[in-house]
């Protein structure tokens, strides 16, 4: 899977740690920001399980009505509501010898959870209006975006549902704590961009791949995916130059400034940034770029040339710093 590109130590230990969690019988609770890949995570759990070769069987909690959700995971008889007109079974029957993930669990009422803790504790339940209970085979995986304990806290997510649930945990960490796999994962998503819509072969340019790092990504992986592929889709050759990203990569983005702020940038580096980013859109154009700025043409190529001898010194401010 793209999404677990890496060189980051951490992350190729929770890859190893999933492994092994794979090859158990566990439940496993997946933490992480949105974006971050849980629901890929979970496909790599079952995929290297064995269970593989039954069905993967995903409830993403957080899209389901709360008047369907029950009827969603254990089905119903005919008649048990208006529009029950013959019965169907729900997600954990189609789970059954293979593995049920449950997305975003928290979202799931709480009365509710009390029928799934009794489902995965006893592996049996009733359809909705039905008395006949079913028995089912499955391994349960589930994700949250939040921290546990705090949905605990705040009646969200029963405790003893938690227990569960939470017998082996992996949290994957947000895409800004391993800086490093901004541009092997970049590559490796425009390849992907390239084969699926049938594209000439695309690289990205230095400046290109200077302003993927300097970006958050509080999409995290989801984000720099969708990025990459929209650069893809819209360059007009074959290098995919900083202007060519989404308009979202910028360094004036609301995001971005919170990020500055937080990491304790200073003013002059955050000018450097500011410059960068007006060039960038405007393609390198400096007549352009000095009238957004409201500084003379002359005055631009004054400050590039500073930049660029403090550079070559490797003085602080300097590109090279």
């Amino acid at each position: 899977m793209l999404e677990f590109a890496t060189r980051d130590a951490g992350f190729r230990r929770l890859l190893d740690l999933a492994d092994r969690a794979a090859r158990s019988r566990a439940n496993v609770l997946i933490t992480g920001e949105s974006g971050t890949g849980k629901n890929r995570l979970a496909r790599f759990l079952h995929e290297r399980s064995s269970r593989s070769a039954g069905p993967f069987v995903e409830v993403a909690c957080a899209n389901l009505p709360k008047e369907l959700i029950e009827s969603e995971l254990f089905g119903h008889e005919r008649g048990a509501f208006t529009d029950a007109r013959e019965e169907r079974g729900g997600r954990f029957e189609q789970a059954s010898t293979g593995t049920l993930f449950l997305d975003e669990v928290q979202e799931i009422d709480p009365a509710l959870q009390a029928k799934i803790l009794r489902a995965i504790e006893e592996k049996r339940f009733e359809r909705l209006g039905g008395t006949r209970t079913l028995e089912v085979d499955i391994r349960i995986l589930a994700s949250t975006r939040e921290d546990p304990a705090s949905l605990v806290a705040r009646g969200r997510l029963r405790e003893d549902l938690l227990y569960r649930l939470d017998v082996v945990r992996l949290h994957i960490p947000p895409l800004r704590e391993r800086p490093g796999d901004v541009p092997l994962l970049a590559r490796a998503f425009l390849d992907e961009a390239v084969a699926r819509h049938d594209l000439t072969p695309r690289r990205l340019s230095p400046a290109a791949i200077a302003a993927l790092a300097r970006h958050s990504w509080p999409g995290n992986v989801r984000e720099l995916r969708h990025a990459i592929e929209s650069a893809a889709v819209l360059a007009g050759g074959e290098i995919l130059e900083a202007a060519d990203l989404p308009a979202g990569l910028s360094v004036a983005s609301p995001a971005n400034l919170r990020a500055a702020a937080s990491e304790g940038m200073t003013l002059d580096r955050l000018q450097e940034a500011y410059v960068d980013e007006v060039l960038r859109r405007t393609r390198g154009n400096k007549s352009a770029a000095a009238r957004i700025l409201g500084i003379h043409r002359k005055t631009l190529h004054e400050h590039l040339r500073a930049r660029s001898g403090r550079a070559a010194s490797g003085e602080p401010g300097g590109e090279g710093s």
